[in-house]
């Protein structure tokens, strides 16, 4: 069993893995599943969530889609295993967004590192990703609502490529499938 931070409860593995909702992108992220669950803060993911792996170039649907949260009073970060580029700093600058490249997800230090740089309290802040061992475990780790998102491209780097293979297995074992954790009445997009 493992602690999680700020909670006296002791969780499985099991428990770390499965995400608070389970949708096909970022772009189906329900408002009212953010307002319901009082979340305030959103840290994603970069390659594979926001844009396809190692392509850093701004596209309007994203730069609305940080633009809607901003507007609706969320505070924003991308958390990033991928090493330090200008390109995503460039993508950062263009999103109005935290950047925070060179992790090592799923270690918490990053994720606390980002509720810090966020001002953000655990419990009032959502983790996206399309990993389950990195994104889903990291931030469960430290407390955070979690949404898992189908990756947007196959292209990655061969490492994850060989992580897909047990997560794809994972992700059958613990029943998981889009649309997990929302009410019918939370299912779309919102603008």
């Amino acid at each position: 069993m493992l602690q999680v931070d700020g909670q006296n409860q002791r969780r499985t593995l099991k428990d770390l893995l499965i995400p608070s909702l389970y949708i096909d992108s970022v772009y189906d992220l329900p408002l009212e599943w953010l307002t319901k669950n009082s979340i305030n803060a959103v840290i994603t993911d970069l390659d594979n969530t926001l844009v396809p792996w190692g392509e850093y170039e701004t596209v309007q649907r994203l730069t609305q889609w940080f633009a809607n949260l901003h507007q609706h009073g969320f505070r924003t970060l991308i958390l990033s295993n991928a090493k330090p580029h200008a390109t995503i700093d460039e993508l950062s600058r263009n999103l109005n967004t935290q950047v925070i490249v060179g992790a090592k997800k799923p270690l918490r230090r990053f994720f606390r590192e980002a509720l810090e740089a966020l001002d953000a309290d655990p419990h009032e802040t959502c983790v996206i990703g399309d990993q389950l061992f990195t994104d889903v475990l990291g931030g469960n780790a430290v407390g955070c609502h979690t949404v898992l998102v189908n990756r947007i491209s196959n292209n990655e780097f061969i490492g994850t490529r060989l992580v897909r293979i047990l997560e794809s297995r994972t992700i059958k074992r613990l029943g998981l499938e889009v649309g997990f954790g929302t009410d019918d009445a939370l299912k779309g997009e919102w603008k």
